[in-house]
């Protein structure tokens, strides 16, 4: 089973991007999706793998912690 992780965009380059995710941030890789910086998105494995909405992120994240 594989877990997405919503994150937002803080700044992207090329074909990598750094994401905060619960207060951490983590450089990824872009190959698949274009982003920039305020972009909703979510990480598998290292990628960025689809973008989404701040609402959705946001529902994604209250789950996560539990809410």
């Amino acid at each position: 089973m594989c877990l997405t992780i919503p994150a937002r965009v803080l700044t992207a380059k090329g074909k990598s991007a750094v994401v905060e995710s619960g207060g951490k941030k983590k450089e990824v890789k872009t190959d698949f999706v274009s982003v920039k910086k305020g972009d909703y998105v979510l990480l598998q494995a290292g990628f960025v793998v689809q973008k989404l909405s701040r609402k959705k992120a946001e529902e994604w994240l209250k789950l996560l912690k539990g809410g």
